[in-house]
Parts: structure tokens; sequence; C-alpha cells
């Protein structure tokens, strides 16, 4: 049973990592060359790359705090099979989230410290492989199982179902047209900046209605 106490900590860490996610992934550089030599280039000059990087972090182990109190958080019948698998969904796509974070924002830039400009490059490969992964399940299949669940009770209003299943489609269009033509400018420095703030104030919005439904739970188990 999900309790009062519970819930508003989920409910803050949705808020707050709502916040820390859209700021700095606006902040993120985004090289008009999107090539893996671009991206080790970034990591070693752009001196805001590492606290970006670690900011981005946070935001997803906020975001995955708030998406497991949010899946507990739904009661009808309907809705409860489907948030269970969201939040399945949730605890493997955050993991590659966590694993792009480091490979992209630490191992990089430490590779290119220590190995050198190739080695680094060799390491951004595996990156981008990463970064794929992260956008078609973090941001793809995750949104759509919760917008699913959403939909199909009368836990949350419809109309986040439908905000939730829109950024989820996004992150797998956008995913599948990486994974056959590589990083574009429309992939990574539109549809994706799109997609991943929609989610993330889905999030946040998320956040806030889990708060007010916190008042009516018990303070304990």
């Amino acid at each position: 049973m999900l309790t009062r106490g519970l819930a508003r900590l989920g409910a803050v860490a949705a808020i707050v990592g709502t916040v820390i996610g859209i700021v700095f992934n606006l902040l993120h550089p985004r090289p008009d060359e999107l090539t893996a030599a671009a991206a080790v280039r970034s990591a070693t000059t752009e001196d805001i790359w590492i606290l970006d990087h670690y900011m981005l972090g946070l935001a997803i182990g906020l975001g995955f705090l708030a998406l497991v109190v949010i899946g507990r958080s739904f009661v009808v019948t309907g809705s409860v099979p489907w948030a269970r698998v969201a939040v399945y969904a949730a605890i493997g796509s955050s993991a590659i989230g966590f694993a792009t974070i480091g490979v992209d924002g630490f191992a990089i830039a430490q590779a290119a410290e220590v190995a050198g400009e190739e080695a680094a490059v060799m390491v951004a490969y595996v990156g981008e492989g990463l970064l794929l992964a992260t956008i078609g399940s973090l941001f793809g299949i995750t949104p759509v199982l919760f917008g699913v669940a959403v939909l199909t009770g009368d836990d949350y209003p419809g109309w986040l179902g439908w905000v939730a299943v829109l950024a989820g489609a996004i992150g797998i269009v956008n995913g599948s047209l990486i994974f056959f033509n590589g990083f574009t400018a429309l992939t990574i420095n539109t549809l994706f900046p799109i997609g991943s703030v929609l989610y993330t104030l889905w999030i946040g919005i998320m956040g806030l209605f889990l708060w007010r439904k916190a008042a009516a739970m018990p303070a304990t188990a």
C-alpha cells in the first residue's frame, strides 16, 4: 500500500527532477557536427560538459524514484497491470540511461585524457549506441506504457495519458530513424529535445497530481 509520506516523496522527486532535467537538457552542448569526434571535442573543451551530465544523471535518478511511486499509485483494476509493466520498463530504461551518462559524461573525457583522442572516439561510439537505446526505451517505450496505464483507468486525467503516449511515440520514431539513418540534426537537435522535454514535463505534472492524491492516503501502511 502506498503511504502518504512515500507518495509525497515521489511527488517531490518528480517535480525537482523535472526542473533539473529540463534545465540541463537545454544547457547540454549540441555541436553542429554530429560525429563521435565532435562528441569527444565537446567533452574535452566544453566547461559545462561534466557538470551537465552529472545533473542529468541526478534527474534520471529522481525521475526513476518518481516513476516507481507513480506506478504504485494506480489503484483502478484496469490500470494496475499496465502500471506494473511500466515500472518494470522504467527500471530497465533508467539503468540504460545511467550507463549513457557514465559513458557520455565521464568515460569519453577520461579516455581522451588518459589514452588519447583515438581511444576516446571509440568510447564515443559506445556512447552513441547507449544514447540510441536510451531514446528508444527511457523516452520511448516507458512513457507509452505509463500513458496506457493512465488511459485505462481514472486515477489521473485522461489527457495526461495522451501526453505520455505522444512523448513516447516521438521517442520510438526518433530511435527508429537514428537506428536506420544515424544521428541527424532532425533526430538529435529537434526530435530528441521535443520528446524528452515533453516526457520530463509529464513526470513533473504527474508529481503535482500525486501530491494532491497523497492527502487521501493513509499515513502508515
